[in-house]
């Protein structure tokens, strides 16, 4: 959806018009799933996918929120904030406003406040709703926004495709959780690999040498299959065939625990082969259809619409 269309839709269900958009972009990383927690690594770069906030004002001390993926509004009054049994995406609203009232902060309305994001992949749905919700209300309210930005000389000639196989995951049973319990010690040398990649990225990307980079992430790939052992025979197809295509420069698997998702560094004019082929190998392997995510780099930790 565009954000016109996300206007037109806060409208209709609000029955008013919407007075600001924000936009959360989802953060990755090329090289090493695992780097952000265990190494503090700095290989975090943003995509020109997320999750939107569309937030007005109510005078009626009222905070509404809806969704796509719900039917109707959800209403809440100041006093339900602490004490709300909330267990969808909204619990992570909630938990803000309720932060933001018992620090003090004097909130004097209500918000109506419609979330959507166009990147169904995403694990950290609630940390974005989060992110949103602190970054919108400050600047509602008036308060002083520290508002982090990044730079990328990322060519544009080449985008990122990302697939979601559907892969069921659960963490505590995923091949990552079980080497762990069954071969801690080849788990730590895996990840001191996937640093040493990580940390050649970080100079690569900053350099602006894109096909280095796709050397490193199909490096990144041949250490999940050929050391842990724990690439599934229908990604190893995908994976092979996506190679032998002119114009992808790198390709690995990637998702929860090591998943059956894939993200692709690929020139754009070569997308539509991609993913045509990796669509019929999946579907032959497993019955399953893909879905794929074509996405750019993006260069801001937070955009903000202003509507008249």
């Amino acid at each position: 959806m565009t954000i016109a269309e996300l206007k037109d839709a806060y409208k209709y269900k609000f029955n008013k018009p919407v007075e600001a958009a924000y936009f959360k972009p989802e953060e990755f990383s090329l090289i090493g799933d695992n780097m952000k927690s265990l190494f503090q690594s700095k290989d975090s770069y943003v995509l020109s996918h997320g999750t939107y906030l569309l937030i007005s004002k109510n005078e009626e001390e009222r905070y509404g929120f809806w969704s796509l993926s719900q039917y109707g509004i959800k209403n809440f009054t100041k006093k339900q904030l602490n004490r709300n049994k909330e267990q969808s995406w909204i619990k992570h609203a909630l938990n803000i406003f309720a932060q933001y009232i018992n620090r003090g902060i004097d909130i004097p309305f209500g918000f109506d406040i419609f979330v959507w994001g166009n990147l169904s992949v995403t694990e950290d749905a609630g940390t974005h709703i989060e992110a949103l919700i602190s970054h919108a209300l400050s600047q509602q309210l008036g308060l002083k926004l520290n508002s982090a930005q990044t730079e990328t000389k990322f060519d544009s000639e080449y985008k990122l495709v990302i697939s979601n196989t559907h892969t069921p995951h659960v963490v505590s049973q995923s091949p990552l959780a079980m080497l762990t319990k069954e071969n801690r010690s080849l788990v730590e040398e895996y990840l001191s690999l996937e640093n040493k990649l990580t940390q050649d990225a970080l100079i690569i990307f900053v350099l602006a040498y894109t096909a280095a980079l796709g050397r490193l992430i199909n490096r990144n790939y041949q250490i999940l299959r050929d050391k842990l052992h724990v690439v599934p025979p229908e990604i190893e197809l995908m994976i092979a065939d996506a190679q032998k295509i002119e114009g992808v420069l790198g390709i690995r698997m990637t998702g929860c625990g090591f998943g059956g998702n894939t993200i692709a560094l690929i020139k754009e004019s070569a997308i539509p082969v991609y993913v045509e082929q990796m669509s019929e190998i999946h579907e032959f392997e497993t019955d399953v259809k893909t879905d794929f995510y074509t996405a750019n780099i993006g260069d801001d930790i937070f955009k903000h619409y202003e509507f008249e």
